[in-house]
């Protein structure tokens, strides 16, 4: 019963979201698609691809190295391309079955608590860029100071994350320490949760491979920013450093709401609320928003065609199939289950 609901559920939010920014003005968007340039499709385009290749070789880092970059390249593309197409983001589970077929194979667990560290690496990276937004915002003067603080603690959390990683005792006899004082924290199991969460981030706890994560995370982000910034160019005249990674950070959170696969609506949806709070739309309700819904769209179709073209020559050189990905992944979740 709640998987059916929840695969109606997507469809209609994706339909509601797509009416509230469309009403009855598509022929608003149609003239913003009529005058944009593509050319600044290729320059966006390159740069996505390099994202995507520096996020292997993080993978490729975290993994210690056991999986060679193209083959974290190929499965890294393969896992998106199954997220955007298949629902209930089949991908994260995808990329812990393919390194079980490699030679030698990498076991679907450790593969797993990898990703578990990449989301969280990415969910530091967007609390940064977030700060850094509210910095360059024209908004009161506490807010940009709340904005630096942000960023600032984001950074700290990477530190810390390391640090819980390569000393784990120091959290479980601070844990101790509260639980001997407190005793309503026993009935929380914090020390059995914490060492679950550790299992998760282990990779974290060497010296070589926190600080390979974190500059891999920060040059991936970075050619995102560039390549949105970038297509930007395609219907505005002056794009702002603020209004992209406003609509950037929006548009990566639009991926947690239920939608139809690839997600459509909520990042349109993002992308014109992003550029309405950075500044370059003068509303986020049709027929004002008309250049940003355009952008939308075109930087939605083409981030989805890269994902499946990837995707597609990462499964040709991986030799698997969609078929063999979705059996795979549901043996997989039985087994660590």
């Amino acid at each position: 019963m709640k998987k059916w609901l929840t695969y109606a559920l997507g469809p209609l939010i994706s339909l509601a979201i797509i009416y509230v920014l469309v009403g009855r003005d598509l022929d608003a968007v149609r003239g913003e698609l009529a005058r944009a340039h593509y050319g600044y499709l290729i320059p966006t385009g390159v740069l996505l691809i390099f994202s995507l290749l520096a996020r292997a070789i993080r993978w490729h880092v975290l993994l210690n190295r056991r999986v060679t970059v193209w083959h974290a390249f190929h499965i890294t593309n393969i896992g998106y391309m199954a997220s955007a197409i298949l629902p209930l983001r089949v991908g994260d589970l995808a990329r812990p079955w393919m390194t079980t077929r490699l030679n030698p194979p990498v076991a679907g667990f450790t593969a797993i608590s990898t990703i578990v560290v990449e989301r969280l690496l990415d969910i530091l990276a967007l609390v940064a860029m977030l700060g850094v937004m509210l910095v360059l915002l024209d908004v009161p003067t506490e807010v940009t100071s709340a904005g630096a603080v942000v960023a600032v603690l984001a950074f700290s959390g990477g530190l810390v994350l390391a640090g819980m990683a390569a000393k784990p005792n120091w959290v479980l006899n601070i844990i101790d320490w509260l639980t001997q004082r407190l005793h309503v924290l026993n009935h929380l199991h914090l020390k059995e949760r914490f060492r679950y969460f550790v299992r998760g981030i282990q990779p974290m706890g060497k010296l070589e491979i926190a600080f390979g994560a974190l500059l891999w995370t920060t040059i991936a982000w970075g050619f995102s920013l560039a390549a949105g910034y970038v297509m930007l160019l395609m219907l505005f005249e002056t794009p702002t450093l603020a209004a992209t990674l406003s609509y950037i950070v929006l548009s990566t959170m639009s991926v947690a709401l239920p939608a139809v696969p690839g997600n459509l609506g909520p990042f349109e949806g993002a992308v014109v609320g992003g550029l309405w709070i950075g500044g370059l739309i003068t509303a986020a309700s049709p027929p004002h928003n008309a250049p940003a819904v355009a952008t939308g769209v075109v930087l939605h179709a083409l981030t989805l065609g890269l994902y499946v073209t990837l995707g597609l020559v990462g499964l040709s050189a991986e030799q698997a199939s969609i078929r063999q990905i979705a059996k795979g992944t549901q043996e997989l979740v039985l087994q660590e289950v």
